[in-house]
């Protein structure tokens, strides 16, 4: 609260979240009614690869230029192609134009997650930054449970596109919230052509994140499946929804207290504590799917707190001027690390079974946090 514009941040943080929380499941259930949900999933995965290409792109253009025309320009295509979806779901026209328009979705969509990234990091000082980034995740981990909830209710109570269009009428109130962000300064030195790419250090971030993610992204992949084939799909739902729960507390708890971590590699040490509680989870795994439960409150407990402090130390690593590049960048490395991270436990769960996937969860996490013992600055070292 000793942040200026607090109550208004948080606000405005919160409703943030819930667009990119609904989306994609919005996407699958209203292609799937309309097609296969074959060409759903495919739809999802299309928005992502958008998403995935364009993010430092607009990152470095909200850098370099004004956020306000950013905002605008993407708004003004996101709202086309949201129309132009619910148009080709209504008319039910090919299915390749239906992909063709996901990923523009994708790539059109306004960098207003990155943005309010940049604001906490901006509008908080180094005592507080942890504490900010950390309320950041912990809204995202709250949006992560109600944002589907709320997309599912209007998909089957109103109608298929209405998810899209209240999405898109949320997203258009966030722009016009944030069109008074402050421009990055943009030092008068010629930037590399790699941008924040050119730090060594911040590359080893981004492989981190990368890793972290396709963590995080294997147990949630993982748990279904175990629960399936133990049966107990009962729990499917209510493995998520106890990891999230256990993240949001997580978040605050670490956020209140932000000196508990003031000293020594923050996030490698997190990340061990991540792999410890997976590890738990995967000896859980051995016992019984009520035992997996009860420990994934505790095994989830450090995700939103790794998530802000990636953030925290990706802006720390940025060069002046590219702040909201460097954020890109690093929900770029989600999304790639996401889509690894499904695919490939997704498979060994079904082959090997759900409890030899998650045995292998923890080496994963250890990798991510040798990457980001190596992704520190000197300050870094001293704080």
């Amino acid at each position: 609260m000793e942040v200026p514009g607090f109550w208004r941040i948080a606000a405005v943080g919160m409703v943030s979240k819930l667009p990119s929380s609904m989306i994609e499941l919005s996407l699958l259930l209203v292609v799937g009614q309309e097609y296969s949900y074959g060409t759903a999933g495919l739809g999802v995965g299309y928005f992502a690869v958008g998403q995935f290409l364009t993010a430092p792109l607009r990152g470095r253009l909200v850098d370099r230029h004004s956020p306000r025309l950013v905002l605008l320009v993407c708004l003004a295509g996101y709202l086309t192609a949201t129309g132009l979806l619910a148009d080709a779901l209504s008319a039910h026209r090919p299915a390749l134009w239906v992909l063709a328009l996901s990923a523009v979705l994708g790539a059109s969509t306004p960098p207003v997650a990155v943005l309010m990234r940049t604001v906490w990091y901006k509008a908080a000082d180094q005592r507080l930054l942890s504490t900010a980034m950390a309320l950041d995740s912990a809204m995202m981990g709250t949006a992560l449970i109600t944002g589907p909830v709320l997309a599912s209710w209007l998909s089957l109570s109103v109608s298929g596109v209405a998810p899209l269009l209240v999405i898109a009428a949320l997203t258009a109130l966030m722009v016009f919230l944030l069109l008074d962000t402050p421009a990055s300064p943009r030092p008068a030195q010629r930037r590399h052509w790699l941008g924040p790419l050119a730090s060594a250090p911040l590359r080893r971030l981004l492989l981190a994140d990368a890793l972290f993610v396709l963590a995080v992204t294997a147990v949630d992949v993982v748990l279904p499946i175990y629960a399936k084939q133990y049966d107990a799909a009962v729990f499917t739902g209510v493995y998520l929804g106890a990891l999230s729960i256990g993240s949001v507390l997580g978040s605050l708890a670490l956020g209140a207290a932000p000196g508990l971590l003031a000293r020594g590699p923050k996030l490698t040490a997190l990340l061990c504590v991540f792999a410890a509680g997976v590890a738990a989870l995967a000896a859980a795994a051995r016992f019984s799917p009520v035992a997996v439960l009860v420990l994934c409150p505790v095994a989830g407990l450090v995700i939103g707190s790794v998530f802000g402090t990636l953030r925290t130390v990706g802006g720390d690593l940025a060069k002046e001027g590219e702040v909201t590049e460097t954020m890109s960048w690093l929900s770029s490395m989600d999304m790639a690390g996401g889509a690894v991270g499904a695919a490939v436990f997704a498979h060994i769960a079904v082959a090997e079974g759900g409890r030899t996937a998650l045995l292998l969860v923890p080496g994963v996490i250890l990798l991510s946090a040798v990457a980001g013992w190596t992704a520190r600055t000197p300050s870094a070292e001293r704080n």
